[in-house]
């Protein structure tokens, strides 16, 4: 698999096309597509990578396994996410403190909170079965 195969897969994941990663990480348009038959920019690889808590490495094809979340992972998710959500957006919640939260603001919210859940469980997954999630 090459580097943009590895990355179209990534997006796929995320529910991202090529284009919209690479206006999330300012880079030109069209760039990652180049990287099949010509070598990525350091600083552009990293920030890819960055972007989706995998090593460089791993993009470059190095490293076999990714720490994925699985479907048990995404439920938990899923629950934790509405009972944030459900004490932020509450009447005597957080966000509503001072008056409405529109729906625009609360969808931000729900993003931003579902990605940082996200991040810690692939952190502990990593941490914690660290024989399990190794090559």
């Amino acid at each position: 698999m090459s580097v943009v195969e590895r990355i179209q897969t990534l997006c796929i994941q995320k529910g991202l096309t090529l284009t919209g990663l690479e206006r999330e990480l300012n880079i030109g348009r069209g760039i990652i597509k180049r990287w099949a038959s010509s070598s990525p920019n350091i600083d552009n690889i990293q920030k890819v990578a960055d972007y989706f808590h995998v090593s460089v490495d791993y993009l470059l094809g190095r490293e076999q396994k990714q720490v994925e979340l699985n479907n048990r992972d995404k439920r938990d998710i899923a629950k934790k996410l509405e009972i944030i959500m459900d004490d932020l957006t509450g009447p005597e919640g957080v966000l509503a403190y001072g008056g409405d939260v529109s729906e625009e603001d609360k969808e931000l919210y729900k993003i931003a909170i579902q990605n940082a859940l996200e991040v810690v469980k692939l952190k502990n997954k990593e941490k914690y079965n660290p024989h399990k999630n190794k090559r």
